[in-house]
C-alpha cells in the first residue's frame, strides 16, 4: 500500500490512546512501589492491565495491541531485559486472549471476564517464558495454582477498578464533534 492510500490515524483515537499509554505507564510504575504480592514466584497486582483493557473497550484492538507493547518497551527501559522480556510475553497472551474474547462476544463481553482471563493468560505467558526462554527450574504442577489463583485475584482487582471507572470513561470518550 503506497503512502498516498494508507488513512491517517484519526488524532482524536491517537490522543486517547496516548493518554491511556501514560494511564498504563503510571498504574505500572504505582505497581512498582507497591510491595510485591506472597506467592512464591515474584507477582504484581496488574494494574497497568486497567488501561489496556479501557483501550480495548473504548478504541479498539490495533490501539490496544500498540498500548501494550509500548508499556512493555517502557518495562525494558526502566527494569531491563529480562524483566521485559517477561512483560511482553505476559502482555502479548493476554492481550490476544482479550481481543479474540471481545471478537467472539461480539464487544459484549463482561468486564470481569476480561480482567481475569486476561491476568491468567499474562500470568501464563511469563510462566511459559521463564520456563522455556530461561529455563527456569520451577514446576509448573507447584506453581501453576498458585498463577491461577493469582490470576484469579488480580483479574478480579482491575476488573473492579475499570468497572468503578466505566462512567467517568465513557464521558472521556464519548465523542464531541
Amino acid at each position: 500500500m503506497s503512502r498516498e492510500e494508507r488513512k491517517p490515524i484519526p488524532i482524536r483515537r491517537l490522543t486517547r490512546s496516548a493518554v491511556l499509554l501514560a494511564a498504563a505507564l503510571v498504574l505500572g510504575w504505582l505497581e512498582g512501589v507497591l510491595p510485591p504480592l506472597p506467592a512464591p514466584i515474584p507477582l504484581r497486582y496488574g494494574l497497568a492491565n486497567v488501561a489496556v483493557m479501557a483501550t480495548l473497550i473504548f478504541i479498539g484492538p490495533f490501539e490496544t495491541f500498540s498500548v501494550a507493547f509500548l508499556k512493555s518497551v517502557f518495562v525494558f527501559m526502566t527494569r531491563g531485559l529480562i524483566a521485559g522480556a517477561v512483560s511482553m510475553t505476559g502482555t502479548l497472551l493476554s492481550v490476544g486472549v482479550m481481543i479474540v474474547l471481545e471478537t467472539l462476544f461480539k464487544r459484549r463481553t463482561s468486564v470481569f471476564l476480561l480482567s481475569i482471563s486476561g491476568a491468567i493468560a499474562h500470568n501464563l505467558g511469563q510462566l511459559i517464558f521463564l520456563v522455556l526462554f530461561m529455563q527456569y527450574k520451577i514446576s509448573v504442577l507447584f506453581v501453576g495454582p498458585y498463577l491461577l489463583l493469582f490470576g484469579i485475584a488480580t483479574g478480579i482487582l482491575s476488573g473492579v477498578l475499570l468497572y468503578v471507572m466505566i462512567r467517568p470513561l465513557q464521558s472521556f470518550f464519548k465523542k464531541r464533534d
